[in-house]
């Protein structure tokens, strides 16, 4: 069996994965296979595929099109590798990614899952990073991905040990944010702070010309379920402020509700420490902090209940 399995699931990708796949064999680190899932695509991106000569590489096809989730869990069920390396299907990975972190994994046996900070290309170009350490990556898991999941690297022992797998449900933006929280609970995390994947951004990411409130409502649904965290709708559009997320200008009242919702969630995070506790509540201070300006903007009054509370 190889070290490494690169998973990579496709659908309707094909102008990309040949150049994707092709970056995973250009890698330093030569002990891997590339499973590449296919969801029923109907386009040439399978046969870009089977294109590249190179025993390393395994298809997996299906006749129809099942959702990402389905997809992903095939590869987690297929692989082989003892880590697991993921890349989506247009991007690219850097000849020094495998081997920076299966070194990194080697040396710190007590981390169970390694990302990186990601280059940013195509419709924009941007860098950006992740938390480094376990401890900051959890402080701040409500609010956003503990490693990016498509430059993530995780040992397949805690994979099948506690048999984590994608929600096949799931069918929306924030797949991958749900299924790293849900290993969250056995395996800790850390960020190698180079941009070892390459991000191309356009019409082809799923987030594409979707509505970005409804989508992370929809995920914070998923999320408090998931942790047993108890919210109201009001509650949920609380949690969106915290992410600079309004529909319209926010009232006094909605800035009062905002407060009471820090307030709940520390009390909570106290009794059950769900996230490190001083970690997660400099992490709301710093959003409540800095939401004044952009709640200014859009209602002086609300501003003024801000600066009160």
């Amino acid at each position: 069996s190889p070290r490494v399995t690169v998973l990579m699931t496709l659908y309707n990708k094909g102008r990309f994965v040949e150049d994707a796949v092709r970056s995973v064999l250009a890698n330093s680190f030569t002990d891997l296979e590339v499973l590449v899932v296919d969801d029923g695509s109907t386009d040439e991106g399978p046969e870009r595929v089977r294109s590249v000569r190179d025993d390393r590489v395994k298809l997996l096809t299906t006749d129809r099109n099942a959702g990402r989730p389905t997809a992903a869990n095939r590869g987690y069920d297929a692989a082989r590798g003892e880590f697991i390396a993921v890349l989506d299907a247009d991007d690219l990975m850097r000849p020094d990614r495998l081997s920076k972190q299966v070194a990194f994994l080697d040396a710190h046996p007590e981390v169970g899952v390694v990302g990186s900070s990601l280059g940013v290309f195509g419709a924009q170009e941007d860098l950006w990073h992740w938390p480094e350490t376990d401890d900051e990556a959890r402080s701040k898991i409500l609010f956003g991905d503990p490693v990016c999941y498509g430059t993530a690297m995780m040992r397949r022992s805690i994979v099948e040990e506690h048999h984590v797998r994608c929600d096949e449900a799931w069918l929306y933006p924030g797949m991958d944010y749900l299924f790293l929280v849900a290993l969250s609970f056995h395996a800790r995390f850390a960020n190698i702070m180079e941009p070892l994947t390459q991000y191309r951004t356009g019409a082809q990411n799923m987030r594409h010309g979707r509505d970005p409130i409804e989508d992370r409502a929809r995920t914070y649904r998923g999320l408090f379920r998931m942790l047993g965290i108890e919210a109201s709708e009001e509650e949920l559009q609380c949690q969106l402020m915290l992410h600079r997320m309004f529909r319209k200008p926010p009232t006094k009242a909605e800035v009062r509700a905002l407060n009471d919702w820090i307030a709940k969630l520390e009390r909570m995070n106290r009794q059950r420490h769900l996230f490190p506790v001083q970690g997660f509540e400099d992490e709301l201070h710093r959003r409540w902090k800095d939401l004044f300006h952009p709640i200014a903007d859009l209602s002086s009054g609300a501003a003024i209940a801000h600066r009160s509370l």
